[in-house]
C-alpha cells in the first residue's frame, strides 16, 4: 500500500486513476466500510484522512479521544484492501477554497477518476464546497462523483460520535457491532507495583495511550496480542481504589501466562463489559471477586470463540 504523508505539497503524484473517499474515518466502522465498497477496483483505491483529527485544529485544546490512532486507522484500511492513504493536516488546507482544494489535492495529486463520499459531505474553506460543486469540477476535470446514504443501525446513523459514547459508558459489545471488529488498544507493558501477583492474579499493566479513548472504567472480558499471539484475559481499567490508587490503568490478568513482558507491545481487544470497579472492605473480598470475574471472563470468551 502507498502511504502519502506529510506536507501535502511533497506527495508525489499517485501513478493512475484513483478511486477517492475522503474523511476522517475514525474507527474504520461500517459505515465508512460502505464508502470503501463503493470505490472502483479498477482504479487505485484511495481514502484522504486527517492527522490530527480537524477539531484538534479547529478547536485547539479541546481535542477528542480516537477510536484509532492514524496507525491502526492505516492498518484498517490496508486489511479493507485499500491502495493508498493520504494523511492531511487540515491546518495546511483549511484556508483553500473548494475549488482549490479540488484542482490541487484531487486532481494535482491524487488524479481522481472516481471520488465517493456521503450525501452530506461538506469541504473547503467555511465548508462551503458540497457533493454538486463536486459533480460540476468532476465534469471539468473528469471524474465522476457517487455519493451514498449513511448507513444506520436501529433507527440512527452509525457514526464515530456514537461508537465513542458507546466504548465510553462501557458497552463495547454494542460498538464492536458498528464499528465491524473490536476496540482495541496497544501500549508497553509497563512495571507495576506487583500486588496482582501477591494476591494470586498477576497482571501487565498499561497506561492508556496519548489521544486514544479509554473505555468506562470497570472490568472486561477481554481478547490479548502479544508476541503475535492472543490469549483470553480478564482486564480492569481503573485506579485500584481498594489500595488506594489514583493512576488510571489497563490491567490484563492473561489466563495460564506467566513470560515476563515487561517493555513489549500488548494490545487489549475489549469484548464484553462484567462490572464497575469497586472498592473493596479487605483483600480476602478483592480476591473473591476477581476469581467470579475470571469464572466469567472464561465463559463469555469461551463462547465468543465458538461463535468466530
Amino acid at each position: 500500500m502507498i502511504l502519502l504523508d506529510g506536507p501535502w505539497t511533497d506527495w508525489v503524484s499517485v501513478p493512475g486513476k484513483a478511486s477517492v473517499t475522503i474523511g476522517v474515518l475514525d474507527g474504520v466502522h461500517r459505515g465508512h466500510r460502505a464508502l470503501l465498497g463503493r470505490l472502483d477496483e479498477e482504479l487505485v483505491r484511495t481514502v484522504l484522512t486527517f492527522d490530527p483529527h480537524p477539531l484538534e485544529v479547529l478547536r485547539p485544546g479541546t481535542p477528542p479521544r480516537l477510536i484509532t490512532t492514524i496507525a491502526e486507522r492505516v492498518g484498517l484500511l490496508e486489511a479493507a484492501g485499500v491502495d493508498c492513504v493520504g494523511v492531511l493536516d487540515l491546518s495546511q488546507i483549511k484556508e483553500q477554497t473548494p475549488e482549490q482544494f479540488i484542482t490541487d489535492v484531487l486532481v494535482g495529486k491524487i488524479n481522481a477518476g472516481q471520488v465517493v463520499v456521503g450525501g452530506d459531505f461538506r469541504f473547503g474553506k467555511d465548508r462551503a464546497g458540497d457533493v454538486e460543486l463536486l459533480r460540476t469540477a468532476g465534469k471539468e476535470h473528469g471524474f465522476a462523483v457517487e455519493p451514498i446514504d449513511l448507513v444506520e443501525e436501529l433507527g440512527a446513523p452509525i457514526s464515530s460520535s456514537r461508537i465513542r459514547g458507546l466504548i465510553e459508558s462501557g458497552h463495547v459489545d454494542e460498538a464492536a457491532d458498528l464499528l465491524g471488529s473490536r476496540f482495541s488498544l496497544t501500549n508497553e507493558v509497563v512495571d507495576g507495583d506487583k500486588r496482582g501477583r501477591q494476591i494470586g492474579f498477576p497482571t501487565a499493566n498499561l497506561r492508556p495511550p496519548l489521544r486514544k479513548l479509554i473505555p468506562a472504567t470497570g472490568v472486561y472480558a477481554c481478547f490479548v496480542e502479544v508476541r503475535g499471539e492472543t490469549h483470553p484475559a480478564a482486564v480492569n481499567v481503573g485506579v485500584r481504589p481498594t489500595f488506594g490508587g489514583d493512576e488510571l490503568l489497563v490491567e490484563a490478568y492473561i489466563f495460564e501466562f506467566s513470560k515476563e513482558i515487561y517493555g513489549e507491545d500488548l494490545t487489549v481487544e475489549f469484548v464484553e463489559y462484567l462490572r464497575p470497579e469497586l472498592r473493596f472492605e479487605d483483600v480476602d473480598a478483592l480476591v473473591a471477586q476477581m476469581g467470579d470475574d475470571v469464572s466469567r471472563s472464561r465463559e463469555i470468551l469461551v463462547r465468543t470463540t465458538a461463535q468466530m
